[in-house]
């Protein structure tokens, strides 16, 4: 389940263990969108002109 939907379920529940499981996967969710940019390799050749050799 994603954060999202455990929200809407503590919403119509009114469960606080829905609340303390929806927190935290909104931040394991969080930690891998962080994880996944840090790891992202630039798609852009940079500063460097057209042709330049490495």
């Amino acid at each position: 389940m994603t954060s999202e939907q455990l929200w809407t379920l503590f919403y119509r529940t009114g469960l606080p263990e829905l609340y303390c499981i929806a927190r935290r996967r909104e931040r394991q969710e969080a930690n891998l969108a962080e994880e996944r940019r840090r790891n992202h390799a630039p798609d852009h050749p940079g500063d460097r002109a057209a042709g330049d050799k490495l």
